[in-house]
């Protein structure tokens, strides 16, 4: 896979089209030499008329009030950089993070409490155009008696022969550059695993968390023992800073800047408890969507779509809820409608000043959700429905993965008071919204997954000649491509692998269940046979819904949806309720 299509794919990775493609990376803003100027941002509760965030009748918040967070930030001056193919050699800097009792920082009290340290790392005072990617290349811990606990093992042949091979203006993944799945394991799954979380698709910031597997969590075999908590000890990370330039850089160096957040949670995990909630910083960006948002139809539009966001994640498997959400007005005078309407390679400019706009308090407390007018990609004939910055998104602003961003022009209104003409107040049911509105709901649950550390189940490739990639959890489905390289529902309904929990397949016992074929229906006014909705009840077909990549499928069947199930599995749970958002 060439270094190019690969940063490709993770743009892909946390797009949802309206029609599905490789897009390019265009000409992303090159933050390290020009610094992103802040937004100016108006908080609703300080303009007449703004929208008033209110989404009751979703129950009450999952807040736990167990959990605080602090931070630490490390710099480290005058590192040596490596390029892409360059073998690392003495340029591996080490971090010193500091002693952490697993009780008193982390809140684990025997099986109780779900602490975690995410490290968000920049590359400063870089001295050429473009810059370099802090690539976390070890993060242990040494306990009292000596013992080591390592989280990101991978093999030498990254020291010695470079993470990529390049030749002729592209590079190819390094073989024996890998990460170890034998022994003591990893926290990554695999290459692409820690890939994705090291090389994001806008800027040069990378966010790395811990813990992230658990192999007492629903079969979750691949992940390395006793990598499900944070031990007492002395941390310690390494870097190496991976310098996007083609001719050397050996006598260079840079700054590495490691912001800490370290998350005490003294309540477990646990699925049918109170797992948390996150806070969110809402941003309308521009003339459309903030005027729209100041009439009754916006509003009401709005506290719906947000409370159901809040039911999918609450009551389909994380059982996570919104705590409090601000709404703020990035307006036209300000430079807001220049971002409304934003062809996607400047996105990571828009998170970079938006997320600056938002008072510092909110930092790391609040997620950054931008809703423009519309998202587009020069030369395409498509718009793109929403986008994460990163997968994983920082707990930090003013970086261009610090947001995610979701577009109302889903419809030929594209404004908020065209949908839902039945819908008076916050109250009306679903059965009586529109399904591209609920559309718009899913697609801000699906940019959420992302940001709060998930991947699709399985992603699309240019061809059948190319290695489908799926998630590292074991409880979703391996979709595999029917024909060509395209993923539909059918592609993980077919999937032939048992699924955790179960002890058939997913086709097999939906068949079963709901007397044998009846999974097919014959849509007349569209060409081909498509499958309707999966079998709610049957254990082997609920899996991460959700996070499927492109549109659900949703069919209005005697005046009630029917759609796929939305559900979150129990692996993408663990992994959503160890974020720093998640309180």
């Amino acid at each position: 896979m060439k270094i190019v299509a690969r940063i490709l794919s993770y743009s892909a990775i946390v797009l949802i089209f309206t029609a599905c493609s490789v897009v390019d990376k265009l000409a992303a803003v090159d933050a390290a030499s020009t610094p992103i100027p802040p937004a100016k941002l108006y908080l609703g509760t300080d303009v007449a008329g703004a929208w008033s965030p209110n989404v009751s009748g979703s129950g009450t918040s999952n807040l736990k009030n167990s959990v605080t967070t602090t931070t630490q930030t490390f710099t480290k001056t005058g590192v040596g950089m490596v390029r892409f193919q360059d073998p690392w050699g003495s340029k591996e800097v080490l971090v010193d993070l500091g002693s952490f009792d697993a009780a008193t920082d982390f809140g684990y009290n025997g099986a109780n409490g779900n602490g975690s340290m995410t490290l968000t790392a920049d590359t400063l005072s870089y001295p050429y155009s473009g810059g370099a990617y802090p690539v976390l290349t070890s993060f242990y811990s040494v306990a009292a008696n000596s013992t080591v606990t390592e989280f990101v093992n991978i093999t030498a042949g990254c020291v010695t022969g470079g993470m990529w091979v390049c030749a002729g203006g592209s590079c190819d993944a390094n073989s024996a550059c890998t990460v170890t799945t034998s022994g003591s394991g990893s926290a990554f799954a695999n290459r692409d695993d820690w890939d994705q979380h090291q090389t994001p698709p806008y800027g040069y910031t990378s966010v790395n968390s811990f813990p992230r597997c658990d192999a007492t969590v629903s079969g979750w075999t691949n992940c390395g023992a006793g990598l499900n908590k944070l031990p007492s000890g002395h941390y310690y990370a390494k870097y190496v800073l991976m310098s996007d330039r083609s001719i050397g850089v050996s006598t260079a160096s840079a700054n590495l800047q490691v912001k800490l957040a370290i998350k005490k949670d003294t309540v477990a995990r646990s699925p049918a408890g109170t797992s948390g909630a996150i806070n969110l910083n809402v941003v309308l960006v521009g003339s459309k969507n903030i005027n729209d948002s100041h009439t009754s139809k916006g509003a009401v539009n709005l506290n719906l779509l947000f409370k159901e966001v809040n039911r999918i994640f609450k009551n389909e498997g994380t059982n996570i809820s919104i705590g409090t959400i601000k709404a703020y007005e990035w307006r036209d005078v300000d430079g807001g409608d220049y971002y409304s309407q934003i062809d996607y390679s400047y996105l990571g400019e828009l998170f970079a000043a938006g997320s600056q706009g938002v008072p510092a308090a909110d930092e790391g407390n609040y997620i950054n959700i931008f809703m423009v007018s519309d998202i587009q990609i020069t030369g395409v004939s498509y718009s793109i429905l929403g986008l994460s910055g990163a997968i994983l998104g920082p707990p930090v602003n003013g970086t261009q993965s610090s947001g995610l961003a979701f577009s109302t022009n889903i419809t030929s209104s594209g404004v908020l008071s065209g949908f839902n003409p039945n819908c008076s107040n916050v109250s009306c049911a679903r059965d009586s919204q529109d399904g591209d509105f609920l559309e718009m709901g899913a697609t801000v649950a699906h940019e959420l997954g992302h940001y709060l550390g998930l991947n699709h189940p399985s992603e699309k490739v240019a061809s059948l000649t190319e290695t489908q990639r799926h998630d590292q959890l074991s409880d979703t489905p391996t979709c595999a491509p029917r024909a060509g390289p395209n993923l539909d529902q059918k592609s993980c309904y077919m999937d032939t692998a048992l699924q955790v929990g179960g002890s058939t397949t997913c086709a097999t016992a939906c068949d079963a269940a709901i007397g044998g074929g009846n999974h097919y229906y014959s849509n007349t006014t569209s060409t081909g046979t498509k499958l309707s909705y999966y079998c709610k009840a049957t254990t082997e077909c609920q899996f991460n819904h959700v996070m499927w990549y492109t549109t659900k499928k949703r069919e209005l069947v005697s005046s009630v949806w029917q759609e796929d199930g939305n559900l979150i599995s129990p692996q993408s749970s663990a992994i959503v309720q160890w974020n720093s958002f998640v309180r």
